[in-house]
C-alpha cells in the first residue's frame, strides 16, 4: 500500500478529502491527517509517505515552506496541492519546487480521479526503476540517463560517471529531445528515425518520451522531418530541443532547457519542433499585465457591446502572446471573465446551464493560445446571445414583469433603484410608469402588499404582532404600525379581536 498523509487547517476539508477518494480501493493508506504543516513535518519524518496531499495556505508552516523543508530533509513524496483561487502566486511558487499536480478548491470527483491516476502512474513507475537492477548491456545506459534525468541517480555515484564518459563523442556533444505525445498517441520513435545517429531513448512517464542524442548542425530540420512523418501516420506530438551540452555528464542541463522550451508549444499552434537556441532569451512570464483589460471585458459584456468584446479579447491575446504569459496565468484571467458573466446570469435569475462552466476550462486540454481565444470567443458569443434574449422577453411588457417580481419579493428590502437595475430600467421613469399603470408608487405598493399579508396573518394565526410585522418586511416595528393604521383605520390588536368576534 501506499502510505498518504493529509494536510488541511480546516477540519471538515481533511474529511472532505478523505471521502472524496476511494484510496485503499486504489492501493493508499492514509497514514495521517495533519491540521497544520508542523504537525505534517513530524508526520512525514516518521512515516515517509508516497504521496502528500496538502493545502497551502495554513497557518505556522503554509504549504510551499512545508514543500520546501521535506525536500531539504531529503524527502522526495509525490505532492498535491489544493488552492482556492485567489491563492495562484502561491501555488505558481509550488511549480518551481517541481509539484506537477495542482487543484483548484473545491476539486470534482473526476479531477481527483484524473490527479490520482497520474500519481499512480509516477509511484508504479518508481517501483519499476528500483527493480530494475539486472538490464541487459544494451539496455544499461538509457536506463542510467532516465535515472539520470528523474534524478533517481547522481553523476557522481559510484561508476554512473565512468560508465557515461566513454560515450561522450563527437565535436558537437550531445542534446536531449523532448516528446510529448498527443490525443493517446503514445508510441516509441524506432530506429528508422535515426539510423546514423547515436541516440538513447529514454523511457519516461505517462504521455513523455525523451531522446539523447549525438547534436549535429541539422539537428532542426532532422525534427521537423520526424514530425512531419509522425503527423502523416496521425501521430500527433510536440517536439521540444534542449541545449547543446558536451558531455552525458551534463545531459540534466539539457533535459531542463528541454522542457522550459516545451512551455512554448503553448504559443505555437501547428506543435512542431522547437529548439531552446531559439526561444530560451524569451522567458515565460508569469505577472499578470493583462488583469486591467479583464475588467474592460466584462463591462462590455455586460453592456451587450459585441464587437467591443470582441475586439478587447483579442487585443488581451495579442498582450498574452507578447509577453508569454504562463498557461495557467491565461486560464486564471479566463477563469475570471467566466466567473464573473456567470455570476451575473445568476444574480438576474436566468438559468446558465446551456453555456460553458469555469471547470469546462479546466478540464478542457487547450493544446495552445489561441485555443484558448476560441473557446473564450464562442463562450462571450453564446453569454450575450442568452441576455439578449433575456431582454427581448420582458421588453414588451415590463411592467408586468416587475408587478409580478414586487409580488414574489415585497418581504425584501425592495428600493426602486435597486428594481430599475435588475431590470435595465432608469429609475426615475420606473417609478413614473408604474405610477401610471398602477395609479399608485411602488414603495406604496409595496406597503399594500405588506398589510395585507398582515392582516390575513393576524385573522389566521396567533403570531405575536411584532413578529408578523418581521416576517412581512418591516425592520422597525413603529413603521409598521403607521402604515398599518394608515391603511385600516386600526390598531393591529383591534383588528385581531374585531375580526374574530
Amino acid at each position: 500500500m501506499y502510505k498518504v498523509i493529509l494536510v488541511d487547517d480546516e477540519p471538515f476539508a481533511l474529511e472532505g478529502i478523505k471521502l472524496m477518494v476511494e484510496w485503499e480501493e486504489l492501493g493508499f493508506e492514509i497514514v495521517a491527517m495533519c491540521e497544520n504543516g508542523e504537525e505534517a513535518l513530524a508526520c512525514i519524518e516518521a512515516c515517509k509517505p508516497n504521496l502528500i496531499v496538502t493545502d497551502i495556505r495554513m497557518p505556522v508552516i503554509d504549504g510551499l515552506e512545508l514543500i520546501d523543508r521535506v525536500q531539504t530533509a531529503g524527502y522526495d513524496p509525490i505532492f498535491i496541492i489544493l488552492s482556492g483561487y485567489n491563492d495562484f502566486e502561491y501555488a505558481r511558487s509550488a511549480l518551481r519546487y517541481g509539484v506537477k499536480h495542482y487543484l483548484l478548491k473545491p476539486a470534482l470527483d473526476r479531477e481527483w480521479e484524473a490527479v490520482i491516476q497520474l500519481v499512480i502512474e509516477e509511484l508504479q513507475h518508481q517501483e519499476q526503476q528500483r527493480v530494475r537492477q539486472d538490464l541487459v548491456a544494451d539496455r544499461l545506459v538509457p536506463t542510467l540517463l532516465a535515472q539520470l534525468l528523474r534524478g533517481e541517480i547522481s553523476v557522481t555515484d559510484v561508476n554512473v560517471g565512468e560508465m557515461l564518459d566513454p560515450l561522450a563523442q563527437g565535436e558537437h556533444g550531445w542534446r536531449y529531445m523532448h516528446v510529448e505525445w498527443l490525443s493517446g498517441s503514445e508510441q516509441e520513435l524506432d530506429d528508422r528515425y535515426f539510423p546514423s545517429r547515436k541516440a538513447y531513448a529514454i523511457d519516461l512517464f505517462g504521455s513523455q518520451n525523451g531522446l539523447v542524442i549525438a547534436s549535429f548542425p541539422e539537428i532542426q530540420q532532422w525534427a521537423q522531418g520526424v514530425f512531419e512523418d509522425l503527423r502523416d501516420q496521425g501521430i500527433e506530438c510536440c517536439l521540444s530541443i534542449g541545449p547543446q551540452v558536451d558531455s552525458l555528464r551534463d545531459i540534466a542541463d539539457s533535459y531542463a532547457g528541454a522542457l522550459e522550451t516545451s512551455v512554448h508549444h503553448f504559443f505555437h499552434m501547428s506543435g512542431g519542433p522547437l529548439h531552446y537556441d531559439k526561444i530560451h532569451h524569451n522567458p515565460i512570464s508569469y505577472d499578470l499585465h493583462a488583469v486591467s483589460i479583464v475588467d474592460d471585458i466584462q463591462s462590455a459584456l455586460e453592456a451587450l457591446q459585441d464587437k467591443r468584446v470582441e475586439d478587447l479579447i483579442k487585443q488581451m491575446f495579442v498582450i498574452l502572446f507578447a509577453n508569454k504569459t504562463a498557461r495557467e496565468v491565461v486560464h486564471l484571467l479566463v477563469i475570471r471573465i467566466v466567473m464573473k458573466s456567470a455570476a451575473v446570469m445568476r444574480e438576474m435569475g436566468i438559468d446558465s446551464e446551456g453555456l460553458p462552466r469555469v471547470r469546462d476550462f479546466l478540464r478542457r486540454e487547450h493544446r495552445s493560445l489561441q485555443e484558448v481565444e476560441e473557446s473564450l470567443q464562442t463562450y462571450v458569443q453564446q453569454y450575450m446571445s442568452q441576455l439578449k434574449q433575456y431582454k427581448e422577453k420582458f421588453s414588451g411588457h415590463p411592467l408586468r414583469v416587475i408587478e409580478r417580481y414586487i409580488q414574489e419579493h415585497y418581504r425584501e428590502a425592495l428600493t426602486i433603484k435597486d428594481i430599475g437595475e435588475r431590470f435595465f430600467m432608469n429609475p426615475v421613469y420606473l417609478g413614473q410608469a408604474f405610477m401610471k399603470r398602477n395609479g399608485v408608487g411602488i414603495i406604496e405598493y409595496i406597503h399594500d402588499l405588506r398589510i395585507t399579508a398582515a392582516k390575513r396573518m393576524l385573522c389566521e394565526t396567533d403570531e405575536t404582532i411584532r413578529l408578523i410585522a418581521e416576517q412581512i418586511g418591516y425592520v422597525h416595528y413603529h413603521h409598521f404600525l403607521k402604515e398599518f393604521e394608515k391603511r385600516v383605520s386600526e390598531k393591529p390588536g383591534v383588528f385581531r379581536q374585531l375580526s374574530k368576534a
